[in-house]
């Protein structure tokens, strides 16, 4: 039976990405200065990878109404040291990159080559600080390598990713406990095993891979 990474080889998943790519799953992300998180562009901002809006539509969406603050609670960030291109414009530059997901943000470092702590710092949603009645507001950025990730197989999230960040182990442990009836399954996990299990799944995964790495066009 092959597994995800086998699938995507097969799929040209690795060949496209590099060699360099093959060999960023078996190593420990770089733990080199702290970039400050850069201000979230609430009102513009979409997903760098799937192009989701950051925040959650009002009314209808594609066909869907969200809860009030459901994308809110997943927001990741790439802060750049140095700006550099836009991802969709090479005429602009950006300090950050900005995600609704954080299988989002894991996919889109695994296929462009980013790393956490070389010249760039790596920023997750802390959900245990997060108030879905304030969600805008509540977003508490904490660096993606010290948080610790929970995973609930029935939980609902945006890009269907189950994943979820806390800034401490005690809370993340605390909120599987309230929710543990709801989500079925439950893990935790810590950040270099999503950058271990990268590409991490969720939807349309292999086409954004594919996207992203120049074999589908826009």
């Amino acid at each position: 039976m092959r597994n995800r990474r086998e699938v995507l080889k097969a799929l040209g998943g690795l060949a496209f990405a590099g060699a360099g790519l093959a060999q960023m799953a078996q190593e420990s992300p770089a733990v080199g200065e702290r970039v400050p998180p850069r201000p979230i562009p609430w009102d513009t901002g979409q997903c760098a990878f799937c192009e989701m809006p950051i925040r959650t539509p009002e009314g209808q969406w594609r066909g869907r109404t969200f809860p009030r603050g459901f994308f809110e609670q997943t927001y990741a960030q790439i802060a750049f040291e140095k700006p550099r291109p836009a991802p969709h414009d090479p005429k602009q530059v950006v300090e950050a990159l900005h995600f609704e997901s954080i299988a989002c943000m894991v996919n889109y470092a695994w296929v462009h080559g980013l790393r956490d702590g070389e010249g760039a710092t790596f920023y997750v949603t802390d959900r245990g600080a997060y108030d879905p009645a304030r969600p805008q507001e509540s977003v508490r950025l904490v660096p993606a390598r010290s948080a610790t990730y929970y995973w609930g197989e029935k939980m609902m999230v945006v890009m269907n990713a189950r994943l979820l960040a806390f800034a401490s182990a005690k809370a993340a442990q605390e909120f599987a406990e309230r929710h543990k009836a709801q989500h079925g399954r439950q893990r935790f996990y810590s950040f270099q095993t999503l950058w271990d299990l990268a590409p991490l799944p969720e939807m349309n995964l292999v086409a954004l891979l594919a996207r992203h790495a120049g074999l589908l066009g826009r």
